[in-house]
């Protein structure tokens, strides 16, 4: 089995995960330093860029996911009913109108008390600890990013919850 030796503009595309439309830019860029036997147009005027060029499309950046992960595991013994009282009075105290909060409140199996796991798209992330620790008044909590924010909430309503949403 041999391998194609040249790529076109929407195999680079879709190799590197990037749009034709940037894929040409650097081709156009390319064509002008590289030999033709590396970058050339064919018969039907369509890029060819042969393999050995084809990390110089590999993109610069990585797009960060707007989304971070929050497990707040509460000190006392919280119905679901008050732990919607306080993320809704917790919400009420940010100042930014762009906060979105998704959560889940579900029973630990160990000792059977409620504790939340969330979604939060948030720019203060410290102003939004600060005001669940006023909340919860003493708080233990986990905060980590989001690879896979599908799987994320497959995990966090794996006991059929439903996610409640609150913006500000």
């Amino acid at each position: 089995m041999s391998k194609q030796e040249y790529l076109t503009v929407i195999e680079l595309s879709k190799i590197h995960n990037i749009t034709t439309r940037n894929v040409r830019r650097i081709v156009t860029k390319l064509s002008q330093d590289k030999t033709k036997d590396l970058i050339y147009r064919d018969a039907s005027n369509c890029w060819m860029v042969h393999r050995l060029l084809s990390p110089k499309f590999k993109p610069q950046r990585t797009i960060k996911q707007k989304y971070y992960a929050l497990t707040i595991d509460p000190p006392t013994q919280l119905k679901e009913n008050e732990i919607d009282i306080i993320m809704k009075f917790v919400i009420s105290r940010m100042d930014n109108p762009n906060i979105e909060v998704n959560y889940v409140v579900e029973q630990k199996k160990e000792n059977n008390r409620n504790h939340i796991h969330c979604y939060i798209n948030c720019n203060q992330r410290k102003r939004l600890l600060e005001n669940l620790k006023i909340g919860f008044s003493n708080l233990n909590y986990k905060q980590t990013e989001i690879f896979d924010l599908e799987g994320w909430k497959q995990y966090i309503t794996k006991d059929g919850a439903i996610i409640k949403t609150l913006k500000n």
